[in-house]
């Protein structure tokens, strides 16, 4: 049984971790794949530049995610019109379609939390959890 706070945070983000990778795993993605997806917006495009940063990648690291990510059908790319310079992307319909399923698997993650305690415990948690990063996080 794990007491020290800082443990059961290691171990949480390990079992997050290890949910997430069951994810990937299923969806076929990489990691950093599995970021660009998840960074995107329906409807929406962005630039290269941007999605790299959203990933946590440099912008040529970024660009071989994106071009993966292009050749598997889930992202387009456009140029802008008034600059050729910068080229956005776009969810494709199969990128949209797999980003829901990513949101779906981590809604059930979130139900079996949510079915096992009240709705008191539920709000305590989150506090908890905001506290905890405001601790953690340099502000």
């Amino acid at each position: 049984m794990r007491y020290n706070i800082i443990d059961q945070i290691f171990h949480l983000k390990s079992v997050c971790i290890s949910k997430e990778e069951n994810i990937r795993n299923e969806l076929g993605l990489s990691p950093a794949e599995f970021r660009g997806i998840m960074a995107m917006v329906q409807g929406s495009d962005i630039p290269c530049s941007l999605l790299s940063r959203k990933m946590g990648l440099s912008v040529s690291r970024g660009s071989r995610v994106t071009d993966k990510l292009l050749k598997g059908g889930y992202l387009k790319l456009t140029r802008d019109k008034s600059d050729k310079r910068v080229i956005s992307a776009a969810l494709t319909d199969k990128g949209f379609s797999v980003q829901l399923k990513i949101h779906q698997m981590f809604e059930d993650c979130e139900r079996m939390i949510m079915n096992k305690m009240t709705e008191d415990e539920i709000k305590a948690l989150k506090r908890s959890l905001i506290k905890i990063s405001d601790c953690i996080i340099d502000k």
